[in-house]
């Protein structure tokens, strides 16, 4: 069970203790569920929205952003401005996360409260809950497909030396602008992985239009610089690393998360799924993935627990012997991705040789 497939568990929008099963990929890993006996019912608390927890999360987000340039006029300084931009990091990831828990209804218990608050979130970020949530759905639904809208971060395939070369696209701020694309869409219908390989007038009138609210919720937090350190250090602590470094570290968690193994070539949907958690050093875990982000394989398994609870979830499945996919931290998992592409290209030129 290399690459395990389950059919997701979410939640229900009327019993927040209710679960339902999903058909979104194959059954393969919830029949292995079954054959471990494993403790379904126990995963009807964990489906329950910890409330204070959420609350103290999103403090802490909001308390972050406006920290940057309050803690930058205390002390400006060059290496000040290096811990700030790493913290804005953090903060866009922090907020990134409670967009994705609102787009499975598992940020706060009322689902119009749920929605204002990824919502804000989002416009935080730059975009909207509504082009997150469509594109975010459609990559648990064709996940590792060519419909998966998450291959902007790079298809499963790619290997680990394509992920750097891909990084330039991500400083050079290609992917912000194609993310940005992806998410001005709203209607599942129509919905394109790619929207910039036929842009029209209309999809760009719309596409603007959809940003209203973003557009004043960055000219607020551009206030909030512009009175506490300066106009142009929204432009540096937080214009320039949510466009640049936040896509280049999100494609290196992708590849963490879901590319393939060297070796492996997958021929059915069953196999494309692929799905990994990490470990993380502490660095990781406090600017990659806070609130639970690395706990990426039982996100995928049951996306409707809510993410204070994922680890709860982790435990249940290693206590039932139920394989976890597990590496140590993202930057070792990419150098050890690097080398097993070295060694299989060094034997396929040692065959050649050899033949």
């Amino acid at each position: 069970m290399a690459n395990p497939t389950v059919v997701p568990v979410t939640t229900s929008s009327q019993d927040p203790t209710e679960l339902v099963v999903a058909t979104e990929v194959p059954a393969a890993y919830w029949e292995a569920l079954s054959r471990a006996k494993f403790p379904m019912h126990k995963l009807r608390k964990l489906n329950r929205i910890p409330v204070g927890r959420v609350a103290l999360d999103l403090t802490v987000a909001f308390g972050f952003l406006a920290m940057m340039p309050v803690l930058y006029a205390l002390a400006p300084h060059p290496l000040t401005f290096v811990v700030c931009f790493v913290l804005s990091i953090r903060t866009f990831n922090c907020f990134a996360q409670l967009v994705h828990a609102s787009d499975h209804g598992g940020l706060l218990p009322r689902p119009r409260l749920n929605m204002v608050a990824g919502s804000v979130c989002a416009w935080c970020l730059g975009y909207t809950r509504t082009g997150h949530r469509l594109a975010h759905l459609e990559h648990h639904l064709y996940l590792n497909t060519e419909k998966d809208p998450d291959r902007i971060w790079g298809a499963p395939e790619q290997t680990a030396r394509e992920l750097v070369g891909m990084w330039l696209r991500d400083v050079c701020l290609v992917t912000a602008v194609g993310r940005l694309l992806q998410y001005s869409q709203s209607s599942r219908e129509d919905y394109r992985v790619a929207p910039w390989r036929s842009l029209t007038a209309g999809f760009l009138a719309r596409a603007a239009l959809s940003l209203t609210p973003v557009i004043v919720t960055q000219s607020v937090i551009l206030a909030l610089y512009s009175a506490v350190v300066g106009p142009v250090y929204y432009l540096l602590l937080y214009v320039l690393p949510i466009m640049t470094v936040y896509p280049a570290q999100i494609r290196l968690r992708s590849t963490v998360e879901h590319s393939f193994d060297v070796g492996h070539g997958p021929v059915t949907p069953q196999e494309r799924w692929v799905s990994r958690s990490t470990r993380g050093s502490w660095p990781e875990l406090l600017v990659f993935s806070p609130f639970g982000i690395h706990y990426h394989f039982e996100h995928h398994l049951f996306p409707g627990i809510p993410y204070p609870n994922l680890g709860k979830v982790q435990r249940l499945l290693l206590e039932h012997g139920v394989s976890v996919p597990i590496v140590p931290s993202y930057l070792t998992f990419v150098a050890r991705k690097l080398r097993a592409e070295r060694r299989r290209l060094a034997s396929r030129e040692g065959t050649r040789a050899a033949d």
